[in-house]
């Protein structure tokens, strides 16, 4: 597979990474030398100098031979002639990073299609959809819902008052079916059994039918309280988005948006309905204090500046915020900010890639994501017609080491697989492994 990247940023480093590791034949385009000598240096990739909207350019790359063309330079407009010029060169699909609000409609509309883009990715609603569900699920620190919303997996953290700490997974009685198919202990990712002891601190990775999974929190005394009020502090897109998505919500959020810039304050005022927009810096303790920011349920610290971010989390733990989420635009800052103490950190980019994949398998994989700063992946396939693996027990397969399949969907029915499960085409099978194994059990499953 041949991939071709115009933008050689952050943001189209950090796809070049992923997809070099991955086997994949990747040219990177940028007009500034220095961002591609970088991009040389690190990885293993072909770099070319030049405007990648150009004609000339694109077919010095190799455009017409390649598979899938991904447009993500800081310029939306640029992103969308780069997918549009490429196609008109017979690129199979395209990709195009496209954040200003102006153009969101465009991923509704068949004008997507006429200006030759195949998907469109907004990093930042991505990560406003994604801080939602942590905000709306205030216990877990993933989220995410499979078979059309009919199975959840929460990653929960859990402490000593969990009804389940101490135990060996086989003498824990749930109220209803589920599995735990992952255990983030430290930085050791473990697929358990059921002789699995489950210890203080450990994050389990918990999958059930989205109906079952609130009388399963009880159980294992990680349920808190609803969500009435969040603070969130930065008037970006991402902030906006947030606030739209709140103010979507039936029972009503209570929102105070905390914006340096009085002009931006003031646009946000305009465009949002229910949101109280307050003209203040999240670095101010005694801001901090006034509004009550200990009273909060939620803070979200999501400036386009990891710094900044970082500093207004640590204050609003400081003056005791509950539950404190940050952006972080560095993915490989993650794991270093939550042991700082700041409960959840997003990254805008890790989500992009994230993303990406589930494009580049599409059909096969009906969902992907990426778990604990890219150390696990949950993945949803559809078993094909003819599998090699159909009608066999999964006692009598060999699948890849560091991972496990969690559960499997059958026409609507949920099975929780032992032993004896056989499957069949059609099932869905929801697995877990190790990232860097994630390839292996891909191919493992999709093999006719």
């Amino acid at each position: 597979m041949k991939v071709i990247i115009v933008g050689a940023g952050k943001v189209g480093f950090s796809i070049a990474e992923t997809l070099s590791n991955k086997d994949i034949d990747v040219v990177v385009i940028d007009t500034d030398a220095e961002r591609l000598s970088t991009v040389q240096e690190y990885l293993d990739v072909q770099v070319m100098t030049g405007n990648g909207a150009a004609m000339s350019v694109l077919e010095k790359s190799g455009i017409t031979g390649s598979d899938l063309l991904i447009a993500v330079t800081e310029l939306d407009e640029i992103n969308m002639m780069t997918c549009f010029v490429g196609k008109s060169y017979g690129v199979k699909s395209t990709i195009a990073r496209v954040r200003k609000q102006e153009y969101s409609e465009l991923a509704k509309s068949e004008r997507q299609e006429q200006l030759g883009i195949d998907l469109i990715i907004n990093p930042e609603l991505l990560a406003a959809q994604e801080l939602a569900k942590l905000v709306l699920h205030p216990e877990a620190h993933e989220v995410e819902y499979y078979v059309d919303g009919k199975v959840v997996m929460l990653g929960l953290k859990l402490d000593e008052n969990s009804g389940i700490v101490g135990a060996q997974l086989k003498d824990i009685h749930f109220p209803h079916s589920c599995v735990v198919v992952g255990v983030i202990r430290g930085e050791k990712m473990i697929i358990p059994n059921g002789s699995t002891k489950i210890l203080p601190k450990d994050e389990i990775f918990l999958l059930s039918a989205s109906k079952d999974m609130l009388d399963l929190e009880i159980f294992m005394n990680v349920r808190k309280r609803a969500i009435n009020n969040v603070a969130v502090f930065g008037g970006g897109l991402l902030a906006f988005y947030l606030c739209q998505i709140f103010e979507s919500k039936r029972r009503r959020i209570n929102v105070k948006l905390f914006e340096e810039d009085p002009e931006v304050c003031l646009d946000l005022n305009e465009d949002l309905s229910r949101t109280v927009v307050i003209n203040g810096s999240g670095r101010d303790m005694d801001l901090m204090q006034d509004e009550n920011i200990a009273d909060m349920d939620v803070v979200l610290a999501v400036n386009d500046d990891d710094e900044a971010n970082v500093m207004i989390s640590m204050i609003a733990k400081h003056v005791g915020a509950r539950k404190v989420i940050s952006q972080i635009r560095r993915s490989d800052y993650v794991n270093m900010i939550e042991n700082f103490g700041i409960d959840k950190a997003v990254s805008p980019r890790s989500l992009m890639v994230a993303a990406i994949l589930r494009f580049i398998n599409r059909g096969s994989v009906l969902n992907l994501k990426l778990l604990q700063n890219d150390m696990a992946q949950m993945n949803e396939f559809v078993l094909p017609p003819g599998s090699k693996l159909a009608n066999k027990a999964l006692k009598n397969l060999r699948f890849p080491e560091q991972s496990i399949v969690g559960l499997i969907v059958r026409n609507g029915d949920i099975i929780i697989p032992n032993g004896e499960v056989r499957l069949l085409p059609g099932d869905n099978l929801l697995t877990f492994s190790a990232t860097e194994n994630s390839e292996a059990v891909m191919d493992y499953i999709l093999q006719v």
